[in-house]
């Protein structure tokens, strides 16, 4: 099945395209992919973002995420029927939730808790190994009320696979890269270490000040300061990056 597809919906999908492999931060890179892929294959929301198999999403978000996707990220990938056919297979795969869904879906935890509470309703979703830990993902998603994806939207996705590939090989590039050793809070002064480490387990600005009696303002200032120093654009990064690391290199405080 052929979509029917306007000069106008073309031009800004290779426009987005260009401008994603061209981009240095990730977040541009998630900005420039998704606004084209959005109108390329009518989409209510496109998120590209990395899975680790070591148990780690981690969703590069164009503008500040809502409290669902810190939730998606921090909590529920490991329940996403996606994530766990990455996390037991080494191939890539482009599929529509109805391929996953044999028939317990929308009886499951992660639809009763999650899913079905976000307002989704159908999505299509790739997943492109880099490395024997890591994979690029895409995943096109509709609200409820929209028409579910047809075989002509997964002919597009499949179509335009080999130039999503390219733009999340380059999201990891920037994300971790190349040669990067683990995760040192070496750059950091006391105060940023404390403020990481409790980022680390679980912590957020509110909670931190009260645990350092200091104000969360003040916190969240340490905060930018503690992912510029480190190179990172997130807590859930944070988090993944100590995953993955080398934990002795997260020394005790005093």
């Amino acid at each position: 099945m052929q979509p029917n597809l306007t000069f106008e919906q073309i031009e800004r999908w290779s426009s987005g395209i260009a401008a994603a492999v061209g981009a240095t931060l990730p977040e541009e890179i998630s900005a420039h992919f998704t606004a084209g892929a959005r109108n390329l294959i009518a989409s209510d929301q496109v998120y590209i973002g990395l899975y680790l198999r070591d148990s780690a999403s981690i969703t590069i978000y164009e503008r500040d995420p809502d409290d669902w996707n810190r939730n998606y990220d921090t909590r529920k990938y490991h329940e996403d029927p996606f994530f766990r056919l990455f996390a037991g297979s080494r191939q890539d795969f482009l599929l529509p939730l109805s391929a996953l869904d044999k028939g317990d879906f929308r009886t499951s935890a992660y639809y009763r808790d999650f899913y079905e509470p976000s307002g989704s309703f159908d999505e299509i979703t790739g997943v492109f190994n880099f490395d024997r830990n890591a994979a690029g993902f895409v995943t096109y998603l509709r609200r409820r009320g929209a028409r579910p994806f047809g075989a002509g939207d997964l002919a597009l996705a499949e179509a335009t696979a080999e130039a999503t590939r390219r733009v999340l090989e380059r999201l990891w590039r920037q994300w971790r890269p190349e040669g990067e050793g683990p995760l040192s809070l070496a750059p950091l002064s006391l105060r940023e270490r404390q403020i990481a480490l409790l980022l680390i387990e679980g912590g957020c600005a509110k909670t931190i000040s009260r645990e350092l009696a200091i104000s969360p303002g003040t916190v969240r200032n340490h905060i930018k300061t503690v992912y510029r120093k480190l190179r990172i654009h997130s807590q859930v990064e944070l988090m993944a990056a100590a995953r993955g690391g080398d934990h002795a290199c997260y020394p005790s405080l005093p």
